[in-house]
């Protein structure tokens, strides 16, 4: 990390420590506090409510992992707030374990991981699709989006190959600067890639060049652990929401080769707001049940 992005971390760290201590002088340690990367309470924050059940609570957000981070290690450095409960939600990402107790870490990429999994889906099929695991239509869907998201995987195999050796190598690769749309078709009939390595590298000539057999090791490494959780998070729901909305939109329609009958959807999704929409039905590991478990009052 460069000395600016430092300096940028602790700010973030600042502002949010700023205003605990504005809601700890309001509720001292009757309240739970968690901090979250970005938006991340849409996905924690229901699960908090009903593991935890805590009386008050307060979501306080820390834009990125370095401000979650920061903000752990200036309460912890603290002993004025030693009585406070605190909870830490970060994204593993491409990152080494950050190995601390007193953090919860996703076990995969990060939260939209946890959306993308055969049995995530199998729960929209059966809740917004009104589909029995014995209907046809559930089956269909199913193996489409088992077939799809593995073409997905395979497009998008080399990308995550790269940024992670970015971001093993600290070269200042900035992700949100990958303009995803462009670089994986998605459609149900396939998932196809549209780029090159050289198209990767002419994108960033800033960059460090990435050699063929550090991309090889990189690959390898991210099939050990499964792709739909090893892979960029962000790009895996990406693939969840394009193949959503088109099957949905299949799925009210009177006549399509992907359903046997007219199947009445309402679910309106929106890039945005994805994290919300889906929330329910995401997976939530047993790692972060343990987490939530360690932090009730039982009364």
């Amino acid at each position: 990390m460069s000395v600016d992005e430092l300096r940028a971390a602790r700010g973030k760290a600042v502002a949010v420590f700023t205003e605990f201590t504005r809601l700890y002088k309001k509720h001292d340690e009757s309240a739970l506090y968690c901090f979250f990367e970005g938006e991340d309470s849409k996905y924690y924050g229901i699960r908090i409510k009903n593991v935890v059940r805590p009386e008050k609570y307060e979501f306080l957000s820390c834009k990125g992992k370095d401000g979650v981070l920061g903000i752990y290690k200036m309460l912890s450095s603290r002993k004025y707030y030693d009585r406070a409960r605190k909870a830490y939600f970060v994204d593993k990402d491409f990152d080494k374990s950050i190995d601390e107790i007193g953090i919860y870490e996703t076990p995969c990429h990060s939260v939209e991981n946890f959306y993308t999994s055969i049995e995530c889906f199998k729960n929209i099929l059966k809740s917004e699709f009104h589909l029995t695991e014995a209907d046809e239509n559930f089956e269909r869907s199913v193996k489409l989006y088992i077939k799809l998201q593995e073409q997905f995987h395979n497009s998008v195999e080399l990308l995550n190959a790269w940024i992670a050796c970015h971001i093993n190598r600290s070269s200042g690769l900035n992700v949100s600067d990958i303009n995803f749309s462009k670089l994986v078709r998605i459609d149900l009939t396939k998932a196809s890639v549209n780029y090159t390595l050289d198209d990767l590298c002419n994108k960033f000539p800033h960059l460090p060049a990435i050699s063929q057999q550090e991309l090889d090791a990189k690959k390898v490494e991210l099939r050990a652990k499964v792709r739909q959780k090893s892979f960029r998070g962000k790009f895996e729901i990406e693939f969840l929401f394009s193949f959503l909305h088109k099957l949905i939109n299949e799925a009210n329609e009177k006549s399509s080769p992907y359903f046997t009958r007219k199947i009445k959807v309402v679910l309106k999704l929106s890039r945005g707001n994805t994290i919300s929409d889906l929330s329910q039905y995401a997976d939530t590991p047993k790692c972060l049940y343990s987490y939530l478990d360690s932090l009730r009052v039982d009364s």
